[in-house]
């Protein structure tokens, strides 16, 4: 009790300091004449929010806010501290009941006045830290973009070999590394071009060669003979034919990855097509010595195109025959792999695919080594992109696995027929 009498009387003869004022009120919340020190002029002012008790003592000490209503200025926001035993030369005669200590309500000016230096520091420090962290985060992003700018311009001149390294932010490395994906992707089709030209070229090269030389030789009078002149119109007519097959597997190949040919997905029962194949290959097993084992073993019927399908299978079980030594056996299975997909293997007992060729197998022109030939090539290396094409165009997919002196087996999968649900009749 001694401090608050000091304080007060302290703050009658020196003033609470800025806009504080102190006061004692009594029960009905009036400012006690003459018991109040600041500069705020508290003469006949009232409290609201003052705690009331029915004893002459305020039992409730807890410090509450309140608001002070002077006579003639504006109201001050103030704490009360209700006093339980005052002095009576503090409390003037016992009549006090709480101390109020009060101030102004601050303004708006005043709230930003006092703000304002902390708010443009505040601010100064914030737009220069911006700076900083947007300078470098520009030089991460902008120099890797303008790498990736500058190989894309030397891959529209014709460098496909240009690569940019991944660096900067992760989207920036998402761009730098889908550009190199996109730059071997550009690199790897333009080398698949000049292969498939140089290929072509070839393969049209040998017979375009022999024809011209033995229609040459005949219209010359070189060949002159009836015989020899058969003997070159049979070669003409050969290497002519050859020439046309190419180009309509050429285009046939075309056609397929272009859409331009739609695959029927016609209710298909491979029993009918394994049987035909069975009469088409019968003289050839026959001759050759070699066991065609043809098994259905799927539940379901396909859907699929049958002559498209009847392509496929005809040029597997050719290379299956070319293959396959006499004695031999070639089977062609069909099962059910899971629901809604069949299974379709032709596997042979031949000398097998070297490993290093069996990934290449459905690229076109490609052909594997005929080791039993002195590492020769057959064909035109068109028959399997050709049946990879077709049964993508089904919905299915083709593969190849292979071991060297023990055989070769080809599967690929085809959906199985759902048939379409009817219409809804009108009522």
């Amino acid at each position: 009790m001694s401090h608050l009498r000091s304080l007060y009387i302290q703050g009658t003869t020196t003033g609470a300091g800025n806009d504080i004022s102190l006061a004692l009120v009594n029960r009905s919340g009036q400012v006690l004449s003459a018991a109040w020190a600041g500069p705020s002029d508290l003469e006949g002012a009232a409290l609201d929010g003052l705690p009331q008790s029915e004893t002459a003592e305020v039992i409730d000490i807890t410090p509450r806010r309140c608001r002070l209503n002077t006579r003639d200025g504006p109201s001050l926001l103030c704490v009360t501290m209700p006093l339980a035993d005052v002095n009576e030369d503090l409390a003037f005669g016992r009549d006090a009941v709480a101390i109020v200590v009060a101030e102004p309500e601050a303004s708006l000016s005043d709230v930003v006045g006092d703000l304002m230096p902390r708010l443009l520091s505040s601010g100064f420090i914030g737009i220069a830290a911006a700076l900083v962290l947007g300078f470098l985060l520009s030089r991460s992003v902008a120099a890797p973009l303008r790498g990736i700018a500058g190989a894309a311009r030397n891959v529209a001149r014709g460098n496909f070999r240009s690569r940019v390294p991944v660096t900067g932010p992760n989207e920036v490395r998402d761009l730098a590394a889908n550009f190199n994906r996109m730059t071997e992707e550009v690199q790897r089709g333009q080398q698949t071009l000049r292969d498939f030209l140089a290929n072509i070229s070839h393969e049209l090269k040998t017979p375009l060669t022999s024809i011209r030389g033995f229609s040459q030789a005949m219209l010359d009078g070189t060949i002159d003979d009836q015989q020899g002149i058969e003997r070159s119109a049979r070669i003409i007519s050969n290497e002519s034919g050859r020439v046309l097959r190419l180009v309509e597997e050429l285009l046939d190949l075309s056609r397929i990855e272009s859409g331009q040919i739609s695959m029927a997905h016609d209710e298909l029962d491979l029993d009918e097509l394994f049987q035909h194949l069975s009469e088409l290959f019968a003289l050839r097993s026959e001759e050759k010595d070699i066991v065609l084992d043809i098994s259905r073993r799927n539940e379901y019927p396909v859907a699929g195109d049958f002559d498209r399908l009847e392509q496929v299978l005809n040029n597997l079980l050719d290379n299956a025959f070319d293959h396959t030594p006499e004695g031999g056996t070639i089977r062609l299975i069909s099962r059910d792999l899971q629901p809604g997909v069949v299974q379709v293997t032709v596997t042979d007992t031949g000398e097998g695919i070297a490993s290093e060729d069996v990934p290449h197998l459905f690229e076109r022109f490609y052909r594997a080594t005929d080791h039993r030939n002195g590492g020769s090539r057959k064909g035109h290396g068109l028959g399997l992109a050709i049946s990879r094409e077709i049964v993508r165009a089904h919905g299915g997919e083709i593969w190849a696995t292979s071991e060297v002196g023990r055989g070769t087996t080809f599967v690929f999968t085809l959906p199985t027929w759902a048939p379409a649900e009817s219409p809804a009749s009108g009522r």
